[in-house]
């Protein structure tokens, strides 16, 4: 249906999949929350109630959100930003974002967090149109490289290795 026929605004798109996203945190938050145990010690605030608060905070924004944008009211950019909100949205990036992303959790334990974060990385340039993927992987194992150092060696936390022998 056309927008100019019905008097309805066409549904966001965009904005719809960013509120689906918002309402997915707040369900896997609240299931990560009924995981906590909790001893009977504790009376009415316990360790669970923090992340009930932030589980209930992100459905009810969630929920909002969707309703928003199933209404065709799109999210405007601030006035700082150079963007067109007009501007249809770019599933290809989309794919390839969440591609990488995908990727990067799947080989976060065997290849390790600094393959990982450098394919993440190219996935990410790519989507956004880089055309040296050379560079691009280059510069994503040196900044993989360093935060791995620096959590590992300055800050002592444990991050998966891999198959890069550092």
């Amino acid at each position: 249906m056309a927008a100019s026929t019905t008097g309805r605004k066409p549904i966001a798109w965009g904005d719809l999949l960013v509120a689906l996203g918002v309402v997915g945190f707040g369900v896997y938050f609240l299931q990560g929350a009924y995981r906590i145990k909790v001893l009977p010690s504790y009376s009415n605030i316990g360790p669970r109630f923090f992340p009930f608060l932030v589980a209930y905070a992100l459905l009810a924004c969630g929920v909002v959100l969707t309703v928003q944008a199933l209404r065709g009211v799109r999210g405007l950019p601030e006035e700082a930003e150079d963007v067109d909100a007009d501007a249809p949205t770019d599933w290809r990036a989309l794919v390839i974002m969440g591609a990488a992303l995908l990727l990067n959790l799947l080989l976060m334990r065997t290849a390790g967090f600094i393959v990982a974060s450098t394919v993440l990385y190219l996935g990410v340039a790519v989507a956004f149109h880089e055309r040296n993927w050379l560079r691009a992987v280059l510069i994503g194992a040196a900044l993989s490289t360093a935060i791995y150092l620096a959590f590992t060696d300055l800050l002592g936390l444990t991050l998966p290795a891999g198959i890069v022998p550092l």
